[in-house]
């Protein structure tokens, strides 16, 4: 074979690991919670090693920063060890998660509680809250390992992706590998004046397991062109198991050219034979002279076999009646030979070429399925959501380059630009990865640990009004005795407890009903304020409002779950997801989708979010996206905090939204026009 240039080395793909695989999850608790700990594992989420200590020790904490663990630990003694270590002023990094036991009742200024993989709770928990508690570290830790997962492949995929781009250099630009692999063969044959020619691929067999020892383990041969200038021949593409007992398969194993000057006379001392008699007689032919050379990448591993047949003496010819053959068929040459070899040489180079654009392609695809998959385990309500803003998008957009309207005259999309699209708009929520968890699912307009608190208080407010009459019921008792008298001031008082009983029950109707994510009605905010106004004594004499300030904020939102801290931190995922998309090394056709993906939520008018960018500064993409996602949110019936919304409804909101200029006029007649909107439904 002629020498060639230094090919450049790649990394070969690796298998992705797998992020499912399932965690075993060390549980360090002190020796007297082992009967608890026990008692709840069938109740834990994924299987747990439980692990007692009679102390608590450094070391204890050593194995918080190295392990993703889940540690119960007295909060007293974690706080002085923390203390001493100085982790209370510069703050704990670590991958393990923290249970920290009190019999404290305010958890609002116990260091550490209120950030992430930090839980506590009272000394003498109930066996549910136990597990609630258990279980949400151990959906932690399975979280932090597919994050861990996706940042390896990310830097997998970018080393591969970095070696993939090397070797694409130094191959050719060709794309369709049928149209290619036609190409080979006539090139070779015109080259070479062979009258026919045929091309085999070597490819995997899906059903055989890969072995790094033995590169043909799980190959297969397929024989993909077949041309014979001098007869018309049905083709029918076969796979065939590579063997040293056919020439071709005997090429393939060992990367030898074989030629030979009469096929028919074969030296019968050799592995190798041929085959092809009974099929020259079906199509009157006589094969003779044959050049079988082998087609190597880079990696010196067989992709592939060139067979050349019957060279003639005029390239003019045609080849008529099988007993003629011998006066116009001559054996290949040397020179024959290194022809083959080098077209074989250069069209392993544009094979390689064609497969590695579909390998970079499918590595993109895996790795944005990848992370559709991690947005979507955060928020399983939202499942599908990405792929059916991607599908409407796109379809969207095929409409809008096909339009006639004067306004979109100058619009088209290539094959190269939906791509784009669709990446952008699998994409477009990933920053959600950034927002909290509880807020990202947040259904109601209090957090259920809110609204537990609001329900203990209340429960706390009727258990005092009852603990007051009582009280005063015994001093009527103590003061006028059994009497007639004592008899009716003590029905009054019960009719007093009653009635006080039901406005606290009525209270706390009005703040249930408040918490749902509908709109308030007339008049509610003045009554929550109302609420909020009123106060009782703890049993510590304590004046405790109905209502914390931060409830009456959250519980006055007008229409929807979230307060405007909420809504803050949603908003953020937008530029959460653009700073994501930035790390990624685009292909030039695909280097606009970060900014495609960032102003999805942006408005004609200015008034979106994050930059408030106008109309002529938004891309028409992300118009078109902001369309499609509005609409998708508004129909999809997998959300929690509402029921989904009829399309007729659905299209007249978003109308509304055209006529108030945030989204455009236009682009939204042709979505409605071209029913595309039907894709999801």
């Amino acid at each position: 074979m002629p020498a060639s240039k230094k090919k450049p080395q790649v990394v070969p793909l690796a298998e992705p690991a797998n992020s499912d695989a399932e965690v075993v999850v060390p549980l360090l608790i002190p020796k007297h919670l082992a009967g608890l700990a026990t008692e709840a594992r069938p109740s834990y989420k994924s299987p747990v090693e439980i692990e007692t200590y009679v102390k608590f020790r450094v070391a204890l904490l050593k194995r918080l920063q190295k392990d993703k663990c889940i540690l119960v630990a007295d909060l007293d003694e974690f706080s002085r060890f923390a203390g001493e270590a100085g982790w209370l002023t510069n703050g704990l990094e670590k991958p393990g998660k923290m249970l920290l036991m009190t019999d404290r009742e305010d958890f609002a200024n116990i260091p550490f509680a209120a950030e992430r993989g930090f839980e506590v709770i009272a000394k003498q928990v109930p066996a549910g809250q136990w597990t609630y508690k258990v279980n949400k570290f151990i959906e932690e830790i399975k979280f932090d390992n597919q994050i861990d997962y996706l940042r390896e492949e990310d830097l997998k995929k970018r080393r591969d992706l970095d070696s993939l781009n090397e070797i694409g250099a130094a191959l050719s630009t060709e794309h369709d590998l049928n149209s290619l692999l036609d190409l080979i063969v006539s090139k070779s044959r015109e080259m070479t004046a062979a009258d026919a020619g045929s091309l085999y691929l070597i490819e995997a067999d899906p059903d055989a397991p890969e072995d790094e020892h033995d590169y043909f383990k799980n190959k297969k041969m397929r024989f993909v062109v077949a041309q014979t200038e001098s007869r018309n021949v049905p083709f029918k593409s076969i796979q065939m198991d590579i063997s040293k007992s056919s020439i071709v398969g005997y090429v393939g194993l060992t990367q030898e050219a074989l030629n030979f000057q009469d096929v028919y006379y074969l030296d019968p001392t050799k592995e190798f034979s041929w085959g092809g008699r009974d099929f020259d007689a079906i199509i009157n032919y006589r094969t003779m002279s044959m050049l079988t050379v082998p087609m190597v990448n880079y990696r010196a591993e067989s992709i592939g076999v060139l067979q050349l047949i019957n060279r003639k003496k005029d390239p003019k010819t045609q080849l008529g009646e099988p007993d003629t053959f011998v006066e116009h068929i001559q054996p290949f040459t040397e020179h024959d030979v290194a022809i083959a070899m080098s077209i074989a040489s250069q069209a392993s180079i544009a094979i390689q070429n064609t497969q590695l654009v579909n390998s970079i392609k499918g590595l993109f695809n895996g790795f944005i399925a990848a992370s559709v998959k991690a947005i979507e385990s955060r928020d399983p309500t939202t499942s599908g959501h990405s792929q059916r803003v991607a599908d409407l998008t796109v379809t969207l957009a095929k409409h809008v380059a096909r339009s006639k309207k004067s306004a979109l005259k100058n619009v088209s999309f290539s094959e190269e630009a939906l791509q784009e699209i669709r990446y952008a708009s699998l994409l477009h929520d990933f920053g959600k990865i950034g927002v909290r968890e509880n807020v990202l699912v947040k259904a109601k307009k209090l957090f259920p640990y809110e609204l537990q608190a609001v329900r203990d208080r209340f429960d706390l407010i009727r258990r005092t009004v009852e603990a007051d009459h009582t009280r005063k019921q015994l001093q009527v008792f103590t003061k006028l005795g059994s009497t007639d008298k004592a008899l009716a001031r003590v029905q009054d008082l019960d009719k007093q407890r009653q009635e006080e009983l039901e406005e606290v029950n009525d209270f706390l109707n009005f703040v249930l009903q408040c918490n749902e994510p509908t709109v308030l009605a007339q008049g509610g905010f003045e009554r929550l304020h109302d609420v909020a106004k009123k106060i009782f004594r703890n049993w510590d004499g304590e004046k405790i409002p109905f209502i914390s300030e931060r409830e009456l904020i959250s519980l006055s939102v007008a229409r929807g779950s979230l307060n405007e801290n909420d809504r803050k931190e949603i908003e953020s995922h937008v530029t959460h997801t653009y700073k994501f998309l930035t790390t990624i090394p685009w292909t030039p056709d695909l280097r606009h989708v970060p900014e495609i993906a960032y102003a999805h939520h942006e408005k004609l008018d200015g008034t979106g979010y994050p930059n408030k960018l106008n109309a002529k500064q938004i891309p028409i993409q992300a118009k078109m996206m902001s369309i499609s996602d509005i609409f998708d949110a508004l129909t999809a019936s997998d959300r929690p905090y509402k029921k989904a919304m009829p399309a007729e409804r659905a299209l007249n909101i978003l109308q509304e939204e055209s006529k108030a200029k945030h989204v455009d006029e236009v682009l939204l007649n042709i979505f409605i026009e071209s029913e595309c909107y039907k894709l999801v439904l």
